[in-house]
């Protein structure tokens, strides 16, 4: 007889778990049973939780995690399960689900965001829609490798692809400005085991080959797999993408409009539909990649953010990536430690975001400065901080 392979229970809450962020960044973890009177759970809350920033977890029945959020004011956001009527019907399903409430309470909104995001991506919890692991991830333009390359919708770096942009958010979207790029760049989208010449290779038989696809009858591909095109045509298409892709060339756009008025005119309304879609959807990637391009050039060096008991954190990035953080250093000790990490983070090279909890933090520091532009003010470069290290080293 077959036998049941049985799942491991999953192990009792015991804690959120270890962090990118400095211990001090956050206070203790509180936990507290719920009463089971709406009004006695209110006035729990009214007495035992801050107005602080924080990240909280509502624990079921098994002491396992349902749901975690985040919020600039957890008192205030966890009265709000509380009302009588709540406003979202899924926190009074998250309320019924759960026995227990646990929170964390800190300093600053931004490490509260952080700290959700990492939480969501180790615990996975079931009321958790965003920000899952396996839901909902960003991902990347690849160009691949090979004398016929053409752009793809990839999740991660592989050693198939030549270069790859992003991360990028928004999967549907980039799906189908991946399918845009290719047609209006006239890059194959056949799969990659298509045998591809081109008409400048030498062939046994005079006879054309047909292409295997109607794109080349459409304009919107040059036949790499009929030998209808030269290998130094196809590479220029290459180029043109690679260069619209980095924002060296966005005429493409430009060009589109044109046409896609032209079509119009004409009252070839179905062209002009499908003109409007590419320029629709190049101009949205071609918006995001400009963002990616600006944080990485800016967001590089150390953050200064509140953190508990009157201290000072500093949340080092990368390229936009954060690459971890500390305390600001207030001991000679302290700051030859930050020195050397310092120093190293400097010297580090930018490769791609290549987990989801990476891009997710990445994308996520991004939106920060977007909406938080004064947060500049606060972003110290690797030189300036340090040289702070090296003056408080010598104090």
């Amino acid at each position: 007889m077959a036998s049941l392979l049985l799942s491991s229970p999953k192990p009792k809450f015991a804690g959120f778990g270890p962090s990118l962020l400095a211990r001090q960044t956050r206070r203790l973890l509180q936990t507290h049973d719920l009463p089971a009177d709406r009004m006695e759970a209110r006035a729990m809350l009214h007495d035992q939780c801050p107005l602080t920033p924080g990240v909280y977890g509502w624990l079921d029945r098994n002491d396992q995690i349902c749901y975690i959020g985040k919020s600039k004011s957890l008192r205030k956001r966890l009265l709000s399960y509380f009302a009588k009527t709540p406003a979202d019907p899924k926190a009074g399903r998250i309320r019924k689900h759960s026995r227990r409430l646990v929170w964390e309470p800190m300093a600053d909104e931004l490490l509260a965001l952080i700290r959700e995001q990492e939480l969501i991506n180790r615990w996975r919890p079931d009321f958790n829609k965003q920000g899952q692991p396996t839901r909902r991830q960003p991902a990347f333009v690849g160009i691949t490798a090979g004398s016929a390359a053409n752009a793809k919708f990839v999740r991660r770096m592989t050693t198939g692809l030549s270069r790859a942009f992003g991360p990028i958010a928004g999967t549907g979207e980039l799906r189908v400005a991946v399918n845009s790029l290719n047609q209006v760049f006239q890059l194959r989208d056949c799969p990659d085991k298509t045998p591809f010449t081109f008409n400048n290779q030498p062939t046994l038989f005079e006879n054309p080959e047909t292409a295997k696809c109607i794109r080349f009858e459409l304009g919107t591909c040059p036949g790499p797999c009929a030998s209808l095109c030269s290998k130094s045509r196809y590479r220029k298409n290459v180029d043109a993408a690679i260069d619209f892709l980095e924002g060296r060339d966005l005429s493409a756009l430009g060009r589109l409009e044109h046409e896609m008025h032209e079509a119009a005119a004409r009252q070839s309304y179905e062209r002009a539909v499908v003109l409007r879609d590419h320029f629709d959807r190049l101009t949205w990637l071609s918006r995001r990649l400009s963002d990616l391009r600006q944080s990485e050039k800016l967001l590089n060096g150390v953050l200064k953010v509140s953190a508990t008991r009157g201290r000072t954190a500093w949340l080092v990035l990368k390229s936009g990536k954060l690459l971890g953080s500390t305390v600001a250093p207030d001991s000679p000790d302290r700051a030859e430690s930050a020195q050397s990490f310092l120093v190293q983070a400097a010297k580090r090279s930018s490769p791609h975001a290549n987990t989801v909890l990476e891009m997710s933090l990445q994308l996520l520091i991004m939106a920060w400065f977007r909406r938080h532009p004064s947060s500049k003010q606060n972003l110290l470069s690797f030189d300036q901080a340090i040289d702070q290290c090296r003056h408080d080293a010598r104090a």
